[in-house]
């Protein structure tokens, strides 16, 4: 059974004529009842009363006219979700983020995102960057605000969106607490408190490379999992930091966040997503960003 011989025989039926519905459909005659004969074959029942006067439905048609129509329906209504899928306008995407240097902005893209494809089911997932490479690559997230990516992944799209200075993070109570800037070399003294660098490998050797740079390896005594926790730690007197200036959006109270001078090298944000396994959604979602990249980049703290 094909939906074609559906579609003929709920003409056939609506229209109670062969000829009106042969018309109807753009065919010929002999083919629209040759089809209807097939279908009645197929089910092994009589669906049409016809004779050279009148069509009538047997019971039997009046009965799978109300199934037809159904499946008919069911039809087209995949079709069109098909084609909306295939647009962009129907589907999933979820987006990987993690908190300190995109609560700023991605609220208000998810929001904007939301109103101009309502049919799509929007999800967000808060990794860590380290977190986020496998949740692209085994198709668990569709996209991510991340930070650069370990090298030998070709299969990873990226795009850089800003970069972020790395600040000083300081107790308040620190006798540096009131310093408008710093020289990485005078905190070669300094117990640190660093993101375990399980959860963002690349920025964790950004920050050693930067202080063997200015001639000292940094003294780790704590390494949390979460940035929330690194600030936490540090208003604790636990030891400073190296941040992103973006970590000014998670925590002030009880710190004071210092500039380097000379700065060392920012660190990125970026977006990524699986260059293969690209979704409309995902496109769309894409180029909103795109479009809204310059207000995303005022908005962000140090901007």
């Amino acid at each position: 059974m094909e939906l074609r011989h559906l579609r003929y025989f709920v003409a056939v039926a609506e229209d109670l004529s062969f000829s009106r519905a042969a018309e109807r459909l753009l065919v010929a005659q002999p083919a629209l009842s040759t089809q209807i004969a097939q279908l009645e074959a197929e089910l092994g029942v009589v669906l049409l009363d016809r004779n050279r006067r009148s069509v009538r439905l047997t019971l039997a048609g009046e009965g799978f006219l109300q199934d037809a129509r159904g499946l008919l329906r069911a039809a087209d209504e995949a079709s069109e979700r098909a084609r909306r899928v295939a647009r962009g306008e129907q589907g999933q995407l979820t987006v990987a983020f993690f908190s300190a240097p995109t609560m700023i902005f991605l609220p208000e893209i998810v929001k904007h995102y939301r109103s101009l494809f309502p049919g799509i089911s929007l999800r967000l997932l808060e990794l860590t960057p380290e977190r986020q490479l496998p949740a692209l690559l085994h198709g668990e997230a569709d996209l991510g605000f991340t930070r650069v990516l370990p090298p030998g992944y070709p299969q990873i799209t990226t795009q850089l969106l800003f970069e972020e200075r790395l600040l000083v993070v300081l107790p308040e109570s620190h006798r540096w607490a009131g310093r408008s800037s710093l020289e990485l070399a005078e905190l070669a003294a300094e117990d640190f408190v660093l993101l375990e660098r399980s959860e963002a490998s690349m920025f964790f050797d950004h920050i050693v490379s930067a202080c063997l740079t200015a001639g000292f390896s940094p003294r780790v005594l704590h390494s949390p999992n979460l940035m929330a926790t690194v600030v936490t730690l540090v208003a604790a007197e636990q030891g400073i930091s190296l941040v992103p200036e973006g970590v000014q959006n998670l925590r002030r109270q009880g710190l004071r966040y210092v500039p380097l001078s000379p700065a060392p090298a920012p660190v990125p944000l970026l977006m990524s997503w699986p260059a293969q396994a690209e979704s409309p959604a995902c496109a769309s979602f894409r180029q909103l960003v795109a479009e809204r990249l310059d207000w995303i980049k005022r908005s962000f703290v140090g901007t």
